[in-house]
C-alpha cells in the first residue's frame, strides 16, 4: 500500500494521519521482504551534527530545544519556512535584508533542528508560543513577520493575535485559506507538458523517505528550479528522516483546525504583502486574490504575482522576491 501524494498543506497532513494510522499495517504486510519499514531513523544528535553551522543558535523555550539564527542590524523581521522546510530556505532573503534588518529565523518544531515538543501539542498555537518565547529571549518586542506556504499560516494567525507586536506581515504563496490542489489536476498539468508530476506518496506521513522521493517532491514544489542541488536534497531528506520526525508530522497533522481564515485575516493591522508564485501547482492564483481581500483591515496592502514562480517562490527566486519584500519594509517599516 502507498500513500497518494497530498499537497503539503496542514489539512493534507490531518487526512494523511488517518490514512497512515489505518493503514500502517497494510504498508508492512505489502511491502517486499528486503523493504526497510521506516527509513526514519537518523539520530538527531548527528543531523545537528553534520547541518548546523556556525551562525546556528539553539535556545531551550519552555522545554523546546529550538534552533534559530539571527543575524544584521535594524528593524526586526522574522521569517518563518514552509512545506518541506526550514530556515535554510531564507538564505537569499537574508542576504539582501541584513545589511538594513535585524534577520531572525527559526526551525518550526517538527521542521529542520528543532528538537520535538515534550507535551506532544504541535498545533498552530504553540508554535505561536514558541515564537514569542524567542522573541521575547532575543528581547526584540515588535517585528515584521513573514511566512511561504505552511509558515504564512502561522504567520497570518501570529499577525492577526498578536497585532501589538507585528510591524507589517508578508505572505508567500501562503497556506490556510485554499485545503491544496487535488492530486488529479496536478498530475493534468504535468501530462500536459506544463509542470513536473506529482510524487505518489505523502512525504510528510510515509514511514519510508529516499533520496528519490526527496528529489521529487522538491521538483513539484520548485518546478524543476535549478536551486534543486544534491546538497538541498540531502539537506531535506536528513531533516524529514530524523528520528521522531514521522510522530512529530502526524500529531501536527491531527492537531490541525482551519477554522474561518478570512474572519482571522480580518485581525491584521499591519501593512501586509501578498507575493505569489503564479506557476505552482500547490495554490492557485485566485487564493492570491483571496488573501488580499480578506486583509480588509490592513492599513496598506500590496499583491505582486510572479507568473513562472512555483510553490516555495522564496527559495525558487530569492534575490527577487527578497528585493520586493525589502522595497515593501523599507516604505513601510523603517523609520
Amino acid at each position: 500500500m502507498k500513500l497518494r501524494h497530498l499537497i503539503a498543506t496542514p489539512l493534507a497532513l490531518a487526512l494523511a494521519t488517518v490514512l497512515l494510522l489505518a493503514g500502517t499495517a497494510a504498508l508492512a504486510a505489502d511491502a517486499p521482504a528486503s523493504a526497510p519499514f521506516t527509513t526514519r531513523t537518523l539520530p538527531r544528535a548527528d543531523v545537528i551534527a553534520k547541518h548546523a553551522d556556525a551562525a546556528s543558535k539553539f535556545v531551550d523555550l519552555d522545554g523546546v530545544k529550538v534552533h534559530y539564527k539571527d543575524e544584521g542590524q535594524g528593524p526586526a523581521i522574522l521569517l518563518v519556512h514552509g512545506t518541506f522546510g526550514d530556515l535554510a530556505d531564507w538564505d537569499g532573503w537574508v542576504k539582501v535584508l541584513k545589511p538594513a534588518y535585524r534577520v531572525v529565523r527559526l526551525d518550526l518544531p517538527a521542521f529542520g533542528l528543532t528538537g520535538p515538543i515534550a507535551s506532544g501539542v504541535y498545533s498552530v498555537e504553540r508554535k505561536h508560543v514558541v515564537i514569542d518565547a524567542l522573541m521575547d529571549h532575543l528581547g526584540i518586542e515588535r517585528f515584521a513577520i513573514a511566512g511561504v506556504s505552511y509558515g504564512g499560516l502561522v504567520a497570518f494567525r501570529y499577525a492577526a493575535t498578536r497585532t501589538e507586536r507585528v510591524t507589517a506581515l508578508i505572505l508567500a504563496n501562503s497556506a490556510g485559506i485554499q485545503f491544496g490542489q487535488r492530486p488529479a489536476a496536478a498530475s493534468a498539468a504535468a501530462a500536459a507538458g506544463s509542470a513536473p508530476p506529482a510524487p505518489v506518496y505523502n512525504i510528510t506521513t510515509d514511514p519510508v523517505v529516499r533520496y528519490s522521493d526527496a528529489e521529487s517532491f522538491l521538483r513539484f514544489l520548485l518546478n524543476n528550479s535549478p536551486v534543486i542541488t544534491p546538497a538541498l536534497i540531502e539537506r531535506k531528506l536528513a531533516f524529514t528522516n530524523t528520528a521522531g520526525r514521522l510522530e512529530e508530522s502526524v500529531l501536527a497533522g491531527r492537531q490541525y483546525e482551519r477554522g474561518s481564515p478570512e474572519r482571522v485575516l480580518a485581525h491584521v493591522r499591519a501593512p501586509s504583502l501578498v507575493l505569489w508564485g503564479g506557476a505552482g501547482q500547490a495554490l492557485s492564483t485566485r487564493t492570491a486574490d483571496a488573501f488580499f481581500n480578506a486583509l480588509k483591515n490592513a492599513p496598506v496592502k500590496e499583491k505582486i504575482l510572479y507568473p513562472e514562480g512555483g510553490h516555495i517562490i522564496n527559495l525558487q527566486r530569492p534575490e527577487e522576491t527578497a528585493r520586493d519584500a525589502k522595497a515593501f519594509l523599507d516604505r513601510n517599516v523603517r523609520p
